[in-house]
C-alpha cells in the first residue's frame, strides 16, 4: 500500500532534488493528484521556469518532474512558456548552427588539414615518383620502380599518411604538375614551400644555396661550400646533397666536381647525366 504524505513531507521530498525511491515517487504523485494547494503552490513560477531551463539540458529527478507537471497543469502563464520553450527547442534541433560556431568548426578543420601528411604518386620518364607534403610544405620526394613501392618508401621514412587518390588543388597538386612538366623538358618555376625538417640545419643551409643555381647551369661543390661560409667543407657539402629529400626541386644534380666531372648523385650517375641533358648543360 502506498504511503500517505503530508504537504510538508511532499515539499521536503521535492526540494531534496535527488532521485527518490519508487515508493516515495508514487506517494508524491498521489499527494499532488489530490491536493490542489500543493499542485499549484509547491513550486513558485520562478522555480518552475528554472526547472524548465534545466529540463532542456538534463532529465529531472522524478518527484521534481511530477511537481513541475503539476504546476503547469494549473498555471496558464507557465504552461504557455513551457510550450514556447518546447517549440523553440524542436526548432533549434532542425536549424544550422550559429555562424560563429560554424566558423570555429571550419577553422578547426582547416588547421587539422594543414597538419595532415598527404602523398601523391605519379610517373615520369625516370619511373614512378612519390611526393609527401602538408600545407606547410613539401617534405619528401622519392623515386621507385612502381606505384606501390613509391608509397612504401614514403611510409618507411615518414609513417602513416593520407594517399591523395582524388587529388586536391593544393601545393602537392601544383608540385606534381610542375614535376611532370619539368621531366618533359619544360622550364618551370618551383615556388611551392618546402619543409626541410628531415635534415640537419647545416644540410638545410647547403640545400638553400644549391636552390639558387640557375636552370641549365652547374656549380662546383667548393662554390656551395663558400656560399654557406665553410670553404673547406666540399666533402661535407657532397654528403649533404646526397640526402637531399626534395630533388629535383632543389637541383643537387647541378653541383659537380671542380674538374667538371659529374661527381656523385643520390639517384646514381645515369640519372644525374639524364637531368643535365634535359636542361641542356650536357649535349650528349
Amino acid at each position: 500500500m502506498t504511503a500517505t504524505l503530508t504537504c510538508d513531507q511532499t515539499l521536503a521530498i521535492v526540494s531534496e532534488g535527488r532521485a527518490p525511491s519508487a515508493e516515495q515517487a508514487s506517494a508524491v504523485t498521489g499527494h499532488l493528484a489530490g491536493c490542489d494547494d500543493c499542485r499549484i503552490g509547491i513550486l513558485s513560477c520562478d522555480t518552475a521556469r528554472h526547472l524548465m531551463d534545466d529540463a532542456i539540458a538534463r532529465r529531472l529527478a522524478t518527484p521534481t518532474a511530477v511537481a513541475l507537471a503539476a504546476h503547469l497543469t494549473d498555471c496558464d502563464a507557465c504552461r504557455a512558456q513551457a510550450e514556447e520553450m518546447r517549440s523553440s527547442q524542436a526548432l533549434l534541433e532542425r536549424v544550422e548552427p550559429p555562424a560563429t560556431l560554424a566558423s570555429r568548426l571550419a577553422a578547426a578543420a582547416r588547421e587539422q588539414l594543414q597538419r595532415q601528411l598527404r602523398a601523391r604518386a605519379f610517373r615520369t620518364p625516370l619511373g614512378w615518383t612519390s611526393l609527401a607534403y602538408t600545407d606547410s610544405g613539401i617534405i619528401l620526394i622519392e623515386r621507385a620502380a612502381d606505384e606501390a613501392a613509391a608509397f612504401e618508401h614514403l611510409h618507411a621514412r615518414l609513417g602513416d599518411f593520407v594517399s591523395q587518390e582524388r587529388p586536391r588543388d593544393d601545393i602537392g597538386g601544383s608540385a606534381v604538375d610542375k614535376l611532370i612538366a619539368y621531366h618533359e623538358g619544360e622550364r618551370v618555376r618551383f615556388d611551392e614551400p618546402l619543409d626541410l625538417s628531415l635534415v640537419p640545419a647545416f644540410t638545410q643551409r647547403v640545400l638553400h644555396a644549391t636552390a639558387r643555381i640557375p636552370y641549365g647551369e652547374v656549380r662546383p661543390y667548393a662554390w656551395v661550400a663558400r656560399e654557406v661560409g665553410k670553404p673547406r667543407a666540399s666533402r661535407a657539402v657532397g654528403q649533404c646533397l646526397h640526402i637531399n629529400p626534395v630533388a629535383p626541386i632543389i637541383p643537387c644534380h647541378r653541383v659537380v666536381a671542380s674538374d667538371n666531372t659529374l661527381g656523385g648523385y643520390g639517384g646514381g650517375p645515369d640519372m644525374k647525366r639524364w637531368l643535365l641533358r634535359l636542361e641542356g648543360y650536357l649535349k650528349n
